[in-house]
């Protein structure tokens, strides 16, 4: 008799990816079997799989325009366990305290390296949010990455255990 000793996460893991995921696969390529997936523009089907997960630990990970999106769906009365906002970018900002409200906890991840790049640049005219989840978010955590590299940035600290700077 074979004992199965691997962990099991038991809340749903939903990701977001951003604007250019679906060329980049940014967010994609971390999507394990069981765990969904969502586009930035899929918000009514983002709304529905919240609805039908009333009550259950969710956990959304989202990226870009993908996090934009996600907050406004939350800040909607979608409640989530934890919401993870990695270099939110939109020009529409949700309310932040009813984002703050519907999770458990609120973790943003802001990409620190403000070099010169394609990636940074479209961040910036997307309508980067830089510091203001600070102000609603139950923690705000900056890396050393670009708009790109911070989705995989932040899934190697999350690994390692690394210590992020707070801002």
């Amino acid at each position: 008799m074979s004992t199965n000793t691997s962990i099991r996460e038991l809340r749903r893991i939903v990701w977001v990816g951003g604007a250019l995921d679906k060329y980049t696969g940014l967010v994609r390529q971390h999507v394990l079997p069981g765990q969904h997936y969502f586009q930035w523009f899929e918000q009514r089907a983002l709304s529905r799989f919240l609805q039908e997960q009333a009550g259950q630990p969710v956990l959304v990970i989202a990226h870009s325009y993908g996090a934009s999106m996600a907050t406004r769906v939350i800040a909607n009365g979608y409640r989530v366990d934890e919401l993870v906002t990695i270099d939110p970018v939109s020009w529409r900002r949700p309310n932040g305290a009813l984002v703050h409200k519907n999770c458990r906890h609120w973790r943003n991840y802001l990409a620190g390296d403000d070099k010169p790049n394609f990636a940074n640049l479209v961040a910036r005219c997307g309508g980067w949010w830089q510091e203001w989840p600070k102000l609603h978010a139950h923690q705000h955590l900056v890396l050393d990455a670009d708009h790109a590299l911070i989705v995989d940035a932040v899934l190697q600290s999350w690994r390692q255990g690394a210590v992020q700077r707070v801002a």
